[in-house]
């Protein structure tokens, strides 16, 4: 009983401090390293973690972020490829404020891939389509008899 509570206590010490599924600081340099050598963006190698590893996707956000070194164009490239990865878009406001960007940056950022995309809400009804109201008129005339 001992020991199964020991591994039960180390096990839960391991997934709280993220040491199983996080990337590290150096594993990301190394990669991002090696993508600059390939010619593949920042935004780019991020995206392509993003979709490799959901799992890992804050930890990557950030140290993406911090690779930027504050330049505003590679951040906004950077929050862009978050949210095209599928992102939420409240967790990469939060993790981007955490790490020093302006709030409008993201949300240019976050706004223009959710357009690009068609939105969280889908796409606009098709014009000529009834909806709500539409179609109950009864007069013959332009004005309703209603």
């Amino acid at each position: 009983m001992r020991n199964i509570k020991v591994t039960f206590l180390l096990l839960s010490a391991m997934v709280s401090s993220n040491g199983i599924a996080a990337m590290s600081e150096t594993d990301f340099i190394d990669g991002l390293t090696q993508a600059n050598n390939e010619g593949i963006s920042l935004a780019n190698f991020a995206l392509n973690q993003f979709n490799a590893s959901p799992e890992d996707a804050a930890d990557i956000l950030a140290l993406a972020i911090q690779a930027t070194d504050g330049n505003e164009e590679m951040q906004r490239q950077v929050l862009a490829a978050a949210a095209a990865s599928g992102m939420d878009a409240d967790d990469i406001l939060a993790i981007a404020l955490a790490n020093g960007v302006d709030p409008s940056i993201v949300a240019q950022a976050v706004e223009e891939t959710q357009t690009a995309g068609g939105g969280a809400f889908g796409s606009a009804p098709a014009p000529g389509v009834i909806g709500f109201g539409g179609g109950s008129g009864g007069g013959d005339g332009t004005i309703s008899g209603n």
